[in-house]
Parts: structure tokens; C-alpha cells; sequence
């Protein structure tokens, strides 16, 4: 039974038709009209009280109706499933199996094979050697002697050892830039 055929109206009746239909459904079939009759009666106009609310429930509002109105269509027409599946707010597929590929379409498995042996992992690091550790320390010492000669050659006031701390500034921050760019072009050359 139906939303329609619970309230007793046809389907292309108007609002206030149907709000007419719920009202006296609601009145004929309200708990309180039968609190005299016995438990089995009681319960059958209790549910059947609940199916005019349901049903009011879904026809009362304009867009459920809708809604309802194009599941009906659909589950008695078969040809309708293929129109609303192309109207606004009708299903989005049709209903079916899902996706099918077509024959000999299989092109894209060698694709995903390829993708799938791939690793995000990075390589393995390579030990570093015990002359590299000194040459990345290098330019931290080279800078801290120079402050230390500059201050040294301020303080006793020789200037060879204020010359020696502007150089070894010079040979610091040089190294500071060219270092990391030796490490860049050697890390490039790895496998």
C-alpha cells in the first residue's frame, strides 16, 4: 500500500485535497477516539495511525512528494529510470551493475602495475665518510676562529691577526655557499 493509497487520494491530487485526506484520516483513526476498544483493535489504530502520519509525512511537503513521485515512476516504468537519470535531481546512475570495462580494454592494468611496484621510500643513506664530516664542520670552525682573531687583533691591537680574522670570515661564508652545492651536485650523481 502506498502513501496514496493510505490517505485514499489518487496521486495527482492537489495539497489541499491531500491535507483534507490526512486530516480525517488522523480524526478516524487518532488513539484517543478508541481508548475504549479492545488491545487488538487499539493496536491496528495505532498502526494504522502511524501509516496516515508517514504518509503525511512524505506528501505533505512538496519536495519529498516529488521525490516519492519519481520513486514510484521508477520502480512501475523502466523507461522512466532512463529519463530521470538525465533530469535534475533524479538518480545520478541508473541502476545497474556499476562500471564495466569494455573488451580488451586493459590497457590501463600495465599502467597500474607499474604504479603499484613503486616505492615512496627514499634510498638508503649512504655511511658518510669521516673527511665529509670534517668538510661540513669546516666553515662552523673557519667562522668561530675568525671572531676569535678579531677579537684577539682588536684587543692587543695587531693588525695581522685582525687581517687573518676578515679573511677567514671570507673563506667562512664562501664555503657556507659552496658547500651545499658540491652536496647537491653529488647527491644528483647517486643512484
Amino acid at each position: 500500500m502506498n502513501h496514496y493509497e493510505v490517505l485514499g487520494v489518487e496521486p495527482g491530487s492537489e495539497g489541499s485535497v491531500i491535507k483534507r485526506a490526512y486530516l480525517d484520516a488522523a480524526r478516524r483513526y487518532h488513539p484517543d477516539y478508541h481508548a475504549d476498544a479492545d488491545e487488538a483493535a487499539r493496536r491496528e489504530v495505532a498502526d494504522r495511525m502511524q501509516a496516515v502520519n508517514e504518509a503525511w509525512q512524505v506528501l505533505g511537503d512538496p519536495a519529498s512528494r516529488a521525490a516519492y513521485d519519481r520513486a514510484m515512476a521508477l520502480s512501475t516504468d523502466p523507461g522512466v529510470a532512463r529519463r530521470a537519470a538525465r533530469e535534475p535531481g533524479g538518480p545520478a546512475v541508473p541502476a545497474g551493475k556499476g562500471w564495466t570495462p569494455r573488451a580488451g580494454d586493459d590497457g590501463w592494468m600495465e599502467d597500474f602495475d607499474a604504479w603499484a611496484s613503486e616505492r615512496d621510500e627514499p634510498p638508503p643513506d649512504v655511511p658518510r665518510s669521516a673527511s665529509r664530516g670534517v668538510v661540513t664542520v669546516l666553515p662552523v670552525g673557519l667562522f668561530v676562529a675568525a671572531i676569535v682573531s678579531v677579537f684577539v687583533g682588536v684587543a692587543v691591537g695587531a693588525r695581522a691577526l685582525l687581517a687573518l680574522g676578515v679573511a677567514l670570515v671570507i673563506v667562512s661564508a664562501g664555503l657556507f655557499v659552496l658547500l651545499p652545492m658540491f652536496e647537491m651536485a653529488r647527491s644528483n650523481r647517486r643512484p
